[in-house]
């Protein structure tokens, strides 16, 4: 079949997509796979327009990619296709005729996906999202742990920042799951956390006014640096794109450019937004940045300078009227087939979770879509929220949050009403850190007490028994 052959092409190609997202590569070509399949169930495309297809596919991914493969014949396909190399002396000759055909489109989204609704089972919502498998709890801390975040490229290391001062990383697949490592530098709560793009540094800011990086590996700390306010350092984030960029939040209202590698702060790399900064968020071009401070305000910044130092501010919200902190901020390129748009998801000490549909091209400004209700009145409670990373793959579109009642909420975003999936209810007091691992197949969240809890997704077969 013609559709197998263009799968080859594809996965010929894939080791060339973004060499530092592995984790994007694998999602992409399950989604081609997927489209393939969808493609075959009503395949009347005439022969001739297939071999041509392959053809132009192979030239422009070469052209691309800027490489070329020899002449290879599928033997396993009766009718054999072959990969032509491109010839740059050559130009391409393409048909550009109204056709029937769209190959290149979107498919149209719509609740009988099949192919989506396949790769998870065919199953609903709330069985999707059944985390309620308690697969390790962890106790190595003494304090509210404030922090949690999954390697970037790697489902089962674990970074845990706490108010203990320190951070430990846990390895949560193991058997048993083990801590890896405490990590001793600072000498005051640590608030903040994030992993490189390589997963090779952690970088670390705290109450102290310092920012620490760590070796990932070795578990040793490589650098600390001073906040140049000498403020307390309340969020860090690195840019994805440039990984020598280290972006900060203190308790002064500034937000500030970190050069990693020389341990500088950039001429222009620092903005006063006002209030505390405690939340961060950037764009996967990482060019725009969204800041929440203790204000309920959100300020969009942009990185508009070759070495992405300067700061130049762009557009300021208030999410609500009662000043609410906005302690958590996350960005997500798109949601669903069903929510394509960028969209910004903030939780606010309003008992609110918001979720803004973002416009990148007008500077990373925010129009509300939606509120959710969520116990969260005090401001001194950082609570978090996050996208479900491979939401993509399945009906709906789900966020998870961190409440005062002790319980874990998952929240279809594009329900009306009864908007509430699934609950956790495995912590006896104020839950703050919720994260996934990549591939969505573990949720970690964290409580005051400093207690972390491991959930693993519920299979099929014990749904069904129950």
């Amino acid at each position: 079949m013609w559709q197998q052959q263009a799968f080859v092409l594809d996965s010929k190609f894939n080791a060339y997509r973004t060499s530092n997202h592995p984790n994007f590569r694998t999602l992409y070509i399950r989604r081609r796979s997927q489209l393939l399949r969808e493609k075959s169930k009503q395949d009347d495309m005439i022969p001739g327009m297939r071999r041509k297809y392959l053809r132009i596919r192979s030239a422009i991914l070469q052209n691309r990619y800027n490489v070329n493969f020899d002449m290879q014949s599928n033997s396993a396909c009766s009718q054999s296709t072959s990969m032509m190399s491109l010839n740059k002396d050559k130009q391409l000759e393409i048909d550009v005729a109204p056709r029937k055909y769209d190959f290149l489109s979107s498919p149209i989204p719509t609740t009988h996906a099949q192919a989506s609704k396949a790769i998870v089972g065919n199953s609903t919502m709330e069985e999707n999202y059944a985390f309620n498998n308690v697969h390790h709890i962890y106790d190595q801390h003494s304090d509210a742990v404030t922090m949690l975040k999954f390697a970037n490229n790697d489902k089962s290391k674990l970074c845990c920042a706490s108010n203990d001062g320190t951070l430990s990383i846990c390895d949560v697949l193991t058997s048993p799951p083990c801590v890896k490592a405490i990590l001793r530098c600072h000498t005051g709560p640590v608030t903040g956390c994030d992993w490189s793009a390589s997963d090779e540094l952690i970088a670390s800011c705290s109450t102290d006014a310092t920012i620490c990086f760590w070796d990932a590996i070795r578990h040793c700390c490589l650098r600390c640096v001073s906040d140049p306010f000498y403020s307390s350092v309340l969020v860090c984030l690195f840019n994805p794109i440039n990984n020598n960029i280290l972006i900060t939040g203190n308790k002064a209202g500034f937000v500030c450019v970190l050069n990693v590698s020389t341990g500088m702060y950039p001429k222009g790399g620092k903005h006063k937004i006002g209030g505390q900064i405690l939340s961060l968020a950037v764009n996967s071009s990482g060019q725009i940045i969204w800041v929440g401070n203790d204000k309920s305000e959100i300020v969009s910044l942009k990185l508009n300078s070759s070495d992405n130092s300067i700061l130049t501010k762009c557009h300021r919200i208030i999410t609500s009227p009662n000043r609410g902190a906005i302690t958590c901020l996350s960005w997500r390129s798109w949601i669903s087939r069903e929510a394509r748009d960028p969209m910004l998801l903030a939780n606010c000490a309003n008992n609110i979770l918001c979720l803004y549909k973002v416009s990148e091209n007008d500077g990373g400004s925010l129009y509300l879509k939606k509120k959710f209700l969520v116990h969260h009145a005090r401001s001194n409670h950082l609570l978090r929220s996050t996208f479900c990373p491979i939401m993509s793959f399945r009906q709906g579109a789900c966020v998870v949050t961190s409440s005062e009642d002790s319980c874990i909420y998952f929240v279809d975003v594009e329900r009306e009403s009864n908007y509430t999936v699934n609950k956790l209810q495995g912590h006896a007091c104020v839950t703050l850190g919720v994260t996934f691992n990549y591939d969505e197949t573990i949720l970690a969240t964290s409580d005051i007490q400093g207690i972390i809890i491991i959930w693993s997704r519920q299979c099929q077969k014990q749904q069904q028994q129950i």
